[in-house]
């Protein structure tokens, strides 16, 4: 499964030097008696020095709302939520998924079911969830990635059991594939597409919202 690995930065540590030992009875009161009481002029300005550190705390810490989502797919495909700002994709290629983009024709959601037609009719029967995945790893070994460029993972998407294959293509875009068995004998077919930038936001939305 596709994650992201998150470096932290290190704390900066700091230390404060303890009194010498040298330093003399003396000089200690001479301290203590130096050390005064704020004035009720500095003690206002205190209150609001604190008032303004906690408006800006608020500030800082304001989660901002969540983008507003459209659903998007169709009834024996399934459906997932993208942001408002998304708009429909069609393929150049004539593929028959139903597709939509971020505006750009580089990072794609695709929803559709597995295409069947290239499985010879006597083995349909037979045919699961784990031949189309092989099907999959296959077409994109012939779209020219490298063995070691193709993975796969036992995932769960829409609370059913999927296989999920993904590979890393020359030019740096990924493509991100699931597939299940919707429970009817129908195997549903689901990816994303997209540069590193964006793949993984565009991951998790189909893992947070998609259904069947």
């Amino acid at each position: 499964m596709l994650a992201l690995a998150l470096a932290l930065p290190l704390s900066a540590g700091c230390s404060s030097g303890a009194p010498s030992a040298e330093q003399d009875a003396d000089a200690v009161e001479q301290t203590k008696e130096e050390e005064v009481k704020p004035t009720e002029e500095d003690e206002s300005v205190t209150e609001e020095d604190i008032a303004v550190t906690e408006e800006e705390d608020e500030e800082e810490t304001a989660v901002e709302a969540p983008a507003a989502t459209q659903r998007v797919g169709a009834d024996g495909i399934g459906y997932v939520s993208v942001p408002n700002n998304w708009v429909e994709f069609k393929d150049v290629d004539g593929n028959s998924s139903i597709q939509w983009c971020d505006g750009t024709p580089y990072t794609i959601i695709s929803l559709n079911t597995f295409d069947m037609s290239s499985v010879p009719e006597d083995q349909r029967a037979d045919f699961d969830v784990e031949d189309a995945a092989n099907s999959v790893w296959v077409n994109m070994l012939n779209d020219g990635l490298e063995e070691d460029a193709i993975q796969g993972a036992r995932v769960t998407l829409a609370d059913h059991d999927a296989l999920q294959v993904y590979g890393l293509y020359p030019d740096g875009s990924f493509l991100v594939c699931w597939l299940l068995d919707d429970g009817s004998g129908t195997i549903r077919y689901v990816s994303a597409e997209g540069p590193e930038s964006t793949i993984y936001d565009t991951v998790e939305m189909i893992q947070n919202t998609y259904e069947l």
